[in-house]
């Protein structure tokens, strides 16, 4: 019996259509992800805790990571792309509902049980969307179908906490914010100055040495990361002493939660409201995938019999191979210092030390340094092509270790902005510890990206500590000396990657979002 026959044009247009959707999943999960960092300060006043105490938030959710990656694979591989998806989505609906009927029986703990079940789906989302995403087209665009649905995740990342800010630190036991004002004209001419000046150098550098194309590319590159910085650094030197626009008094009042039983109710009502609004958008993605589950399947090309073919290699086999370890080892700090970083950052910038802001301002510019990593995403990927993975790298710790340091030392305007540039310079290391890795382990692709998946429970980790040396010494930006240490480490890593040649060449890294 013969086969019908598919029209190119008709697969290429359903190839791009479940591209679309499956990018759309990208922006979901770093959204959800991104929500924890004002929740966290949103905890930690209306239950009253300690920074540990909060930052358990992040132990719940990362935790999933280590205990559902290894079982995720093995439910991709028995129920394929389409239904993995849509169960991982309805996971992540029922762990969402949880938030509300913990909140009304006042239970802390059901709020870190819901995140692990929300996190869980997560996983299970991103074990099938990224070979899901590399599928979806020729072998040859692969990477750029993963960096561009990367981005979307760095999206996701950035509105998260503009709108998760902006109810759950607004009304209730916080004073009303909203003074913060982060889209300007000022902030695209600066960034563009920048690409122009970086493409005009580059272009003149490139004449002389005769290899345009390159130093036009690295120029550009650099020139959006200056750009960046420029308007970082103009844009908190303009808020020194105005409190975001607030005088002194106000801002004071603004720093003191109203702890009083209806303000309680209240805020816990708006973390209610986020993640009503969670269950919703969870729910319609898995009703949308579900009904275009057709679509998926021919497209990425999958069956029966090529998911019975794949035998999952165990991360155990990477135990072998020192190098498989030691990128576990620094996929393990890169996660930890980064979510150590952005779970601080709002109550960072709420300290009267650094800005002073109202809580809720301070959890809306937690969006700066996400979109630091968007910027620096953008610019790295063409940097990477210039430039040796090992060498950019070794430059980005380097930095995001100095920036921690003046982090430590330095109060107001300035601590401030050297915690939210670490942003830019973590964008690229994920991706780089991963191929990097990749390239020089003995033992199988598969066994060692399994590994270091493992490795992102560092985000359940670190956090911890950085909040212990918080609430030991009553000063939040001694918690910077973690993802300090933790960048040094990384420098050693990547100067290990410099001296040591890869043995593997042909190697990709998925693009994981955390």
């Amino acid at each position: 019996m013969s086969q019908p026959q598919i029209q190119p044009g008709a697969a290429t247009r359903g190839t791009g259509l479940a591209f679309a959707y499956v990018t759309s999943l990208f922006f979901a999960w770093g959204f959800a992800t991104s929500l924890i960092d004002p929740l966290i300060a949103a905890v930690k006043g209306v239950f009253e805790l300690s920074f540990t105490e909060a930052l358990l938030t992040q132990f719940a959710w990362f935790t999933a990571y280590g205990v559902v990656s290894l079982p995720a694979a093995a439910v991709l591989a028995r129920l394929g792309y389409a239904r993995s998806i849509a169960g991982a989505l309805g996971v992540m609906v029922l762990g969402a509902l949880i938030v509300p009927v913990s909140t009304f029986l006042d239970f802390y703990p059901g709020v870190l049980l819901a995140l692990f079940v929300i996190a869980a789906g997560v996983t299970l989302l991103q074990v099938a969307a990224n070979p899901l995403a590399a599928s979806l087209g020729s072998s040859r665009s692969s990477h750029f179908r993963l960096v561009f649905s990367q981005a979307f995740n760095a999206l996701g990342t950035v509105v998260g906490p503009l709108l998760g800010a902006s109810i759950m630190l607004s009304g209730g036991i916080f004073v009303a914010g909203g003074v913060t004002v982060l889209a300007s004209p000022t902030a695209v001419i600066l960034i563009a100055l920048g690409v122009v000046a970086g493409l005009v150098a580059g272009g003149l550098i490139g004449a002389l040495r005769r290899d345009l194309r390159k130093w036009v590319v690295v120029g550009a590159a650099v020139g959006l990361a200056v750009g960046w910085i420029v308007f970082l650094h103009n844009y908190l030197g303009g808020m020194q002493g105005h409190s975001g626009g607030l005088s002194q008094a106000a801002a004071r009042a603004a720093n003191t939660p109203v702890m009083d039983s209806a303000a309680r109710a209240h805020t816990l009502r708006n973390i209610d409201m986020v993640f009503f609004g969670l269950a919703v958008l969870f729910g319609l993605l898995a009703l949308f995938i579900w009904s275009v589950r057709r679509t998926l399947t021919a497209a990425s090309g999958e069956t029966d019999a090529s998911r019975a073919a794949e035998k999952p290699a165990s991360p155990l086999e990477a135990l072998k191979s020192r190098w498989a370890i030691f990128g576990a080892v620094a996929i393990f700090i890169y996660v930890g210092s980064e979510v150590t970083i952005g779970s601080l950052m709002t109550n960072f910038l709420h300290d009267e030390g650094v800005m002073g802001l109202p809580i809720h301002d301070a959890g809306r510019l937690v969006a700066l340094y996400w979109a630091g990593a968007l910027a620096g995403r953008f610019a790295g990927s063409a940097l990477l092509t210039r430039v040796p993975a090992a060498w950019v790298l070794t430059g980005c710790t380097v930095v995001a270790a100095l920036l921690c340091g003046i982090v430590t030392r330095m109060h107001g305007a300035d601590a401030a902005f050297a915690a939210l540039s670490i942003g830019l310079f973590n964008s690229i290391m994920f991706p780089s510890i991963f191929t990097l890795t990749l390239e020089r382990s003995s033992a199988s692709a598969p066994a060692t990206s399994g590994l270091l998946v493992c490795g992102i429970i560092g985000g359940a980790i670190l956090p911890l500590i950085a909040g212990a040396i918080a609430d030991g010494s009553g000063v939040i930006a001694n918690a910077f000396v973690v993802p300090l240490i933790g960048y040094v480490i990384l420098s050693s890593f990547a100067i290990a990657c410099v001296r040591v040649r890869p043995r593997n060449v042909d190697v990709e890294g998925p693009a994981v979002g955390h």
